[in-house]
């Protein structure tokens, strides 16, 4: 996972990466569900594509051939809106890619605002034009 932001709004960009043995097609917009710190699911909205350059573009298939990884952007704001006066921090991010029923729990630190919306790209395969927008993955 890496990560940058700019006034208030953050990006990161999450690797799926095929552990198995036979090749994983993968196409769509993933799942995400924001976790406090006590392991209890925090209010999530995720919108598929939204209006940043790096989460709005068309979903395109993408198939992982073993040991290969696919990403995506994630984009959020830590800026309350409307009435709030704080946001709840998420110390893990539940992960779900898509059309997958399991999912996988990553740590990070990020202040969520607008009622926990995230917004997510589409999976897209390392070296796709949509890679040139993304934060430096990190293992």
């Amino acid at each position: 996972m890496g990560s940058q932001g700019a006034a208030g709004t953050f990006e990161l960009t999450f690797g799926l990466h095929n552990t198995s043995t036979a090749p994983c097609p993968m196409d769509g917009y993933p799942g995400a569900q924001l976790i406090s710190a006590s392991g209890t699911e925090l209010p999530t909205h995720v919108v598929s594509g939204g209006n940043y350059q790096f989460t709005d573009f068309a979903p395109a298939p993408v198939t992982l051939a073993p040991g290969a990884t696919a990403y995506f952007n994630l984009a959020y704001s830590d800026v309350p809106t409307g009435t709030e006066t704080a946001c709840p921090t998420a110390a893990h991010i539940e992960v779900t890619p898509p059309h997958a029923v399991d999912h996988d729990v990553v740590a990070i630190n990020a202040v969520v605002c607008a009622a926990g919306t995230v917004t997510v790209s589409p999976v897209f395969a390392q070296g796709a034009a949509q890679a040139q927008t993304t934060a430096p993955s990190q293992p």
